[in-house]
């Protein structure tokens, strides 16, 4: 009994701390082990959050680039380490794989609580091996400090109870937006979820009270500075960026040096946000966008199929000459289009075991891609969805185990047979231990059995 109680112990510590230090070391080695990092340490938007936070650092100001739709945290965050360790890019690495282990938790917290230890553990194994959950750790990107706090987020929807658990919840909600600002209305939309799943009204107002609560400080203080409400930060212009003749699914990083016809009249696009306050500009580039998008409705269909083609690709739109190179990327996007499927499926089975989990994932996933058709397409958008992905194909992954192994033995549970729950109006349940080995009743499946009464088979 001793040696059992060991190895159940021993195993997710071993496994626990091997993700650990992986993570770790692969903090000064992302440079090194990523082609992108390797050509350019601070690659795409890692230069600007550089910039302002060794801004705020020496100067104590914060100063916001790239129009008005940068969040503060991550750049507070990247502030305070810089200020401890010095403006090096390396100590965030390690702090974003610190932040990692957070998510990392998270899904596990998940995934236990939804299927038990078993998927629990895949889910832990395939969220820690995930490439895009593990390079972003080199990546200077705001989503590190988003992904533990979406994860939590939902764990806390799901499982923390009473008004407290609001109270957590919604702060949590409320440092997401100040994350990503694209998520401060998942706000509402949990809050809602929250009130037809309680059926009353106090969560859900102390939740929505407490996020806006959070963001309150700063929408006040970015509100003030530019003489106009903006809450948190203003999506004109990158959707503008996103939505343009030019645009291939992402962002085009010279479209300001471009031209753009609108109504017959062709002007280059710095000619066009000619406002001379940022907060006008984005209006400007707001009415531009969706001003393109009524001229040119097939266009715009088009740019829509290809952010949906660049989101279900592991490593972008690629087509590289090397052969050899071509292939291994369609093996992978094969694999990568095997996990989404298995992600799905175990999504759609988690209804059976609980319907206000997965209809959460679901509202959640759904935002997400939303943001993505509104915007811009790749595995970065789909990033704050992808620990959910992880949890459903580890459930996917032991549904098809359990079939298979039903499949194979096509007999009745027989073994040692042992009750679970306290038989109140009839109910049984019973776990075949030498069928499917169904550890602290996993996905126990509900089967008529007269009126009153269920039973549940593995």
């Amino acid at each position: 009994m001793l040696t059992r109680l060991r190895c159940v112990w021993s195993l997710p510590v071993a496994l626990w701390l091997t993700i650990g230090v992986l993570r770790l070391a692969y903090a000064p080695l992302a440079t090194t082990l990523d082609p992108l990092l390797r050509a350019d340490p601070l690659h795409g938007d890692a230069i600007v959050h550089h910039r302002m936070a060794t801004r705020l650092v020496r100067t104590g100001e914060f100063q916001l680039e790239k129009g008005l739709m940068v969040a503060p945290a991550y750049i507070f965050l990247m502030g305070g380490v810089y200020a401890l360790a010095g403006a090096t890019p390396l100590a965030v690495r390690f702090v974003n794989a610190l932040l990692g282990l957070l998510t990392l938790w998270g899904i596990w917290r998940l995934a236990y609580r939804l299927a038990g230890d078993r998927v629990a553990t895949i889910a832990l194994v395939l969220g820690a091996f995930h490439p895009h959950l593990l390079m972003i750790t080199g990546w200077l990107y705001t989503e590190n400090l988003a992904l533990p706090l979406a994860v939590w987020s939902l764990y806390g929807l799901c499982y923390w109870q009473g008004l407290r658990g609001a109270l957590s919840t919604g702060i949590l909600l409320g440092l997401l937006a100040l994350t990503r600002a694209n998520f401060l209305p998942f706000s509402v939309i949990a809050a809602v979820w929250l009130a037809v799943r309680t059926r009353h009204w106090q969560p859900p107002a102390v939740l929505l009270l407490s996020a806006m609560l959070t963001i309150a400080p700063y929408v006040a203080f970015i509100s003030t500075r530019h003489g106009a409400f903006i809450p948190i930060g203003l999506g004109g212009y990158v959707f503008l960026w996103a939505n343009n003749p030019y645009a291939d699914g992402g962002y085009d990083p010279r479209f300001l040096e471009r031209t753009l016809t609108l109504g017959g009249e062709t002007r280059p696009v710095r000619a066009w946000l000619d406002a001379p306050d940022p907060v006008a500009r984005d209006r400007q580039a707001l009415h531009l966008a969706l001003q393109w998008i009524r001229e040119n409705p097939t266009a715009w269909l088009q740019l829509v199929g290809r952010k949906i083609a660049l989101t279900l690709s592991a490593f972008g739109l690629q087509n590289p000459e090397n052969r050899a190179l071509a292939t291994a990327l369609r093996i992978l996007d094969f694999g990568y289009w095997l996990f989404l499927g298995l992600a799905g499926y175990g999504l759609w089975r988690l209804r059976v075991a609980n319907r206000a989990a997965a209809g959460l994932f679901a509202l959640f996933i759904g935002w997400v891609l939303l943001t993505i058709v509104l915007y811009a397409g790749g595995s970065r958008p789909l990033l704050p969805a992808q620990p959910l992905l992880a949890v459903g194909t580890a459930i996917a992954i032991a549904d098809l185990r359990r079939i298979l192994r039903t499949s194979r033995h096509q007999h009745t549970p027989r073994g040692r047979v042992k009750p679970v729950g306290d038989g109140e109006n009839g109910n049984a349940a019973t776990l075949c231990d030498d069928c499917c080995g169904c550890p602290d009743g996993d996905w126990l499946r509900p089967i008529a059995a007269g009126r009153d009464r269920r039973a549940f088979v593995c």
